[in-house]
Protein backbone atom coordinates (compact mmCIF):
# COMPACT_ATOMS: atom_id res chain seq x y z
CA UNK A 1 0.00 0.00 0.00
CA UNK A 2 1.11 3.49 -0.72
CA UNK A 3 2.35 4.64 3.12
CA UNK A 4 0.30 7.83 4.10
CA UNK A 5 0.99 10.20 7.59
CA UNK A 6 -1.66 11.73 9.38
CA UNK A 7 -0.87 14.74 12.57
CA UNK A 8 -3.61 13.95 15.45
CA UNK A 9 -3.61 16.38 17.70
CA UNK A 10 -3.81 15.56 21.67
CA UNK A 11 -4.39 18.44 23.29
CA UNK A 12 -2.38 21.23 23.88
CA UNK A 13 0.47 22.79 26.74
CA UNK A 14 1.76 26.14 27.96
CA UNK A 15 5.16 26.63 27.83
CA UNK A 16 8.12 29.54 27.37
CA UNK A 17 8.64 29.81 23.85
CA UNK A 18 12.05 29.34 23.99
CA UNK A 19 11.80 25.72 24.53
CA UNK A 20 10.66 25.34 20.89
CA UNK A 21 12.93 28.51 19.60
CA UNK A 22 16.01 29.32 20.88
CA UNK A 23 16.34 33.27 22.11
CA UNK A 24 12.65 33.58 22.14
CA UNK A 25 12.74 34.19 26.31
CA UNK A 26 9.50 35.47 28.26
CA UNK A 27 7.01 34.37 25.37
CA UNK A 28 4.41 32.36 26.62
CA UNK A 29 2.75 30.30 23.85
CA UNK A 30 0.26 27.27 24.18
CA UNK A 31 1.61 24.44 21.69
CA UNK A 32 0.11 21.17 20.46
CA UNK A 33 0.69 17.54 21.46
CA UNK A 34 0.75 15.58 18.20
CA UNK A 35 0.83 12.05 17.41
CA UNK A 36 1.34 10.68 14.23
CA UNK A 37 -0.50 7.50 12.24
CA UNK A 38 1.50 5.88 9.89
CA UNK A 39 -0.31 4.07 7.37
CA UNK A 40 1.88 1.56 5.67
CA UNK A 41 2.75 -2.56 5.15
CA UNK A 42 1.97 -1.85 9.52
CA UNK A 43 -0.42 0.64 11.36
CA UNK A 44 2.51 2.72 12.99
CA UNK A 45 1.83 5.10 15.76
CA UNK A 46 4.61 8.00 16.20
CA UNK A 47 4.17 8.99 20.01
CA UNK A 48 1.51 8.89 22.63
CA UNK A 49 0.95 12.28 24.09
CA UNK A 50 0.59 13.23 27.92
CA UNK A 51 -0.95 11.08 30.57
CA UNK A 52 -4.39 12.72 32.03
CA UNK A 53 -4.78 16.32 32.42
CA UNK A 54 -5.34 16.00 36.25
CA UNK A 55 -2.29 14.35 37.03
CA UNK A 56 0.09 16.19 34.58
CA UNK A 57 -1.54 19.40 36.64
CA UNK A 58 -0.02 17.60 40.11
CA UNK A 59 3.11 16.70 37.83
CA UNK A 60 4.02 19.42 35.83
CA UNK A 61 1.98 22.37 37.26
CA UNK A 62 3.36 25.15 35.12
CA UNK A 63 2.34 23.33 31.70
CA UNK A 64 -1.56 24.02 31.90
CA UNK A 65 -2.23 21.01 29.69
CA UNK A 66 -5.39 20.81 28.48
CA UNK A 67 -7.42 18.10 26.22
CA UNK A 68 -10.70 18.42 24.31
CA UNK A 69 -12.81 14.75 24.62
CA UNK A 70 -12.06 14.28 21.82
CA UNK A 71 -7.94 14.84 21.94
CA UNK A 72 -7.25 12.04 23.54
CA UNK A 73 -5.00 9.48 21.66
CA UNK A 74 -8.14 7.01 21.44
CA UNK A 75 -9.97 9.24 19.95
CA UNK A 76 -8.23 10.83 17.60
CA UNK A 77 -7.47 7.56 16.19
CA UNK A 78 -10.66 6.78 16.26
CA UNK A 79 -11.71 9.47 14.02
CA UNK A 80 -9.16 8.08 11.54
CA UNK A 81 -10.56 4.66 11.82
CA UNK A 82 -8.72 2.90 14.10
CA UNK A 83 -8.68 1.35 17.76
CA UNK A 84 -5.67 0.77 19.47
CA UNK A 85 -5.55 -3.15 18.82
CA UNK A 86 -5.60 -1.73 15.14
CA UNK A 87 -2.04 -0.49 15.77
CA UNK A 88 0.75 -2.49 15.01
CA UNK A 89 3.98 -0.48 16.32
CA UNK A 90 4.43 2.32 18.36
CA UNK A 91 7.39 4.51 17.93
CA UNK A 92 8.62 6.53 20.85
CA UNK A 93 10.73 9.72 19.34
CA UNK A 94 12.08 9.62 22.94
CA UNK A 95 10.59 9.73 26.64
CA UNK A 96 9.97 13.09 27.81
CA UNK A 97 7.14 13.12 29.70
CA UNK A 98 4.82 15.06 27.24
CA UNK A 99 5.54 12.39 24.23
CA UNK A 100 5.15 9.09 26.19
CA UNK A 101 1.87 8.29 28.22
CA UNK A 102 -1.01 6.11 27.35
CA UNK A 103 0.80 3.03 26.12
CA UNK A 104 -1.22 0.06 27.87
CA UNK A 105 -4.22 0.18 25.60
CA UNK A 106 -1.42 -0.33 22.64
CA UNK A 107 0.54 -2.67 24.57
CA UNK A 108 -2.12 -4.58 25.27
CA UNK A 109 -3.81 -4.78 22.06
CA UNK A 110 0.23 -6.20 21.19
CA UNK A 111 1.47 -3.39 19.66
CA UNK A 112 5.34 -3.10 19.37
CA UNK A 113 6.57 -0.17 21.35
CA UNK A 114 9.64 1.12 20.04
CA UNK A 115 12.59 3.45 21.66
CA UNK A 116 16.60 3.99 20.95
CA UNK A 117 18.19 2.26 23.29
CA UNK A 118 20.38 5.12 24.23
CA UNK A 119 17.33 7.14 25.20
CA UNK A 120 15.75 4.43 27.47
CA UNK A 121 19.48 4.04 29.34
CA UNK A 122 19.82 7.37 29.98
CA UNK A 123 15.82 7.83 31.13
CA UNK A 124 16.13 5.28 33.65
CA UNK A 125 18.64 6.74 35.64
CA UNK A 126 19.33 10.79 34.47
CA UNK A 127 21.00 13.77 35.86
CA UNK A 128 19.35 15.47 38.32
CA UNK A 129 18.92 18.48 36.14
CA UNK A 130 17.09 16.41 33.26
CA UNK A 131 14.91 14.37 36.35
CA UNK A 132 11.49 15.79 35.86
CA UNK A 133 11.09 15.90 32.09
CA UNK A 134 11.78 11.74 32.54
CA UNK A 135 9.72 11.68 35.57
CA UNK A 136 13.02 9.79 36.93
CA UNK A 137 12.11 7.27 39.93
CA UNK A 138 15.11 9.51 41.74
CA UNK A 139 12.37 12.24 41.92
CA UNK A 140 9.60 9.38 43.95
CA UNK A 141 7.84 8.97 40.58
CA UNK A 142 7.26 6.07 38.26
CA UNK A 143 7.54 7.28 34.02
CA UNK A 144 4.55 6.05 32.46
CA UNK A 145 7.17 3.66 30.00
CA UNK A 146 8.19 1.97 33.19
CA UNK A 147 6.20 -0.91 33.22
CA UNK A 148 6.07 -1.66 29.46
CA UNK A 149 7.68 -4.11 27.84
CA UNK A 150 9.64 -1.92 25.03
CA UNK A 151 12.13 -2.70 22.40
CA UNK A 152 14.88 -0.74 22.26
CA UNK A 153 16.78 -0.11 18.64
CA UNK A 154 20.26 0.73 18.09
CA UNK A 155 20.56 3.03 14.74
CA UNK A 156 18.59 3.31 11.89
CA UNK A 157 15.52 0.51 12.01
CA UNK A 158 13.36 -0.27 9.68
CA UNK A 159 9.72 -0.61 11.31
CA UNK A 160 8.11 -2.09 8.45
CA UNK A 161 8.61 -1.72 4.29
CA UNK A 162 9.08 2.40 3.58
CA UNK A 163 8.96 3.49 7.14
CA UNK A 164 12.20 3.80 8.75
CA UNK A 165 13.50 5.22 12.61
CA UNK A 166 16.80 7.04 12.44
CA UNK A 167 18.24 8.62 15.16
CA UNK A 168 18.28 12.40 15.92
CA UNK A 169 19.79 13.19 19.17
CA UNK A 170 20.11 16.56 20.63
CA UNK A 171 16.81 17.36 22.12
CA UNK A 172 17.75 14.31 23.91
CA UNK A 173 20.32 11.93 24.02
CA UNK A 174 18.72 9.35 22.43
CA UNK A 175 15.84 10.96 20.04
CA UNK A 176 15.06 9.61 17.18
CA UNK A 177 12.81 10.80 13.88
CA UNK A 178 10.55 8.66 11.43
CA UNK A 179 11.12 8.29 8.03
CA UNK A 180 8.52 7.31 5.67
CA UNK A 181 8.50 6.66 1.87
CA UNK A 182 5.47 7.72 0.00
CA UNK A 183 4.72 8.19 -3.12
CA UNK A 184 5.42 11.91 -3.27
CA UNK A 185 8.52 11.59 -1.73
CA UNK A 186 9.85 11.61 2.19
CA UNK A 187 7.91 12.25 5.04
CA UNK A 188 9.76 13.27 8.35
CA UNK A 189 8.44 12.73 11.55
CA UNK A 190 11.08 14.99 13.03
CA UNK A 191 8.93 15.57 16.31
CA UNK A 192 11.21 17.27 19.11
CA UNK A 193 14.37 17.06 16.05
CA UNK A 194 12.43 20.27 14.85
CA UNK A 195 9.52 21.04 16.87
CA UNK A 196 8.04 24.20 14.32
CA UNK A 197 8.66 25.55 11.16
CA UNK A 198 10.25 28.66 13.12
CA UNK A 199 13.00 26.14 13.54
CA UNK A 200 13.68 25.80 9.81
CA UNK A 201 13.60 29.79 9.33
CA UNK A 202 17.41 30.45 9.12
CA UNK A 203 19.42 33.41 8.43
CA UNK A 204 22.40 34.45 6.84
CA UNK A 205 24.68 33.24 9.20
CA UNK A 206 22.70 29.67 10.37
CA UNK A 207 20.33 26.83 8.70
CA UNK A 208 18.14 26.47 11.23
CA UNK A 209 17.25 28.23 15.00
CA UNK A 210 17.81 25.69 17.21
CA UNK A 211 15.00 24.48 19.50
CA UNK A 212 15.01 22.91 23.09
CA UNK A 213 18.20 20.36 23.63
CA UNK A 214 20.65 18.99 25.92
CA UNK A 215 23.56 19.06 23.20
CA UNK A 216 23.63 21.79 20.54
CA UNK A 217 26.04 20.21 18.48
CA UNK A 218 24.29 17.11 18.03
CA UNK A 219 21.15 19.39 17.73
CA UNK A 220 22.63 21.22 14.75
CA UNK A 221 23.72 17.68 13.26
CA UNK A 222 20.14 16.03 13.38
CA UNK A 223 18.40 18.70 12.24
CA UNK A 224 20.54 19.47 8.92
CA UNK A 225 20.37 15.04 8.46
CA UNK A 226 16.35 15.82 9.03
CA UNK A 227 16.73 18.65 6.00
CA UNK A 228 18.47 16.80 3.68
CA UNK A 229 16.62 13.74 4.18
CA UNK A 230 12.98 14.77 4.04
CA UNK A 231 10.81 16.01 1.28
CA UNK A 232 8.42 17.06 3.79
CA UNK A 233 9.30 18.02 7.31
CA UNK A 234 6.51 17.47 10.10
CA UNK A 235 7.62 19.43 13.68
CA UNK A 236 6.21 17.80 16.93
CA UNK A 237 4.69 20.75 18.53
CA UNK A 238 3.22 22.84 14.81
CA UNK A 239 -0.72 24.13 14.81
CA UNK A 240 -0.08 24.34 11.01
CA UNK A 241 -0.46 20.73 10.73
CA UNK A 242 -3.84 20.16 12.49
CA UNK A 243 -7.39 21.91 12.30
CA UNK A 244 -7.26 22.63 16.05
CA UNK A 245 -5.38 25.99 17.31
CA UNK A 246 -5.26 27.72 20.90
CA UNK A 247 -8.17 29.23 21.06
CA UNK A 248 -10.13 25.62 20.41
CA UNK A 249 -8.32 23.83 23.25
CA UNK A 250 -10.47 23.15 26.44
Amino acid sequence: MTPTVTPLCCGSLTMDKSVLVAGETGVEIVAPSLAFLVEAERTVLVDTSFGDVDLMDDLHPGFDCRRDDGQTVEAALAAEGYGPGDVDAVVLTHLDWDHCYNLDAFVDGGATVYVQRRELEYAIAPYPMHAARYEAKSLGREPPWLTVDLTPVEGETDICERVTAFPTPGHTVGHQSVAVDTDEGTTVVAMDAIPTYENLEGGDDATFRRGGAVDDFDWWASAKKVAERADEVLPGHEWALVDAGPESTG
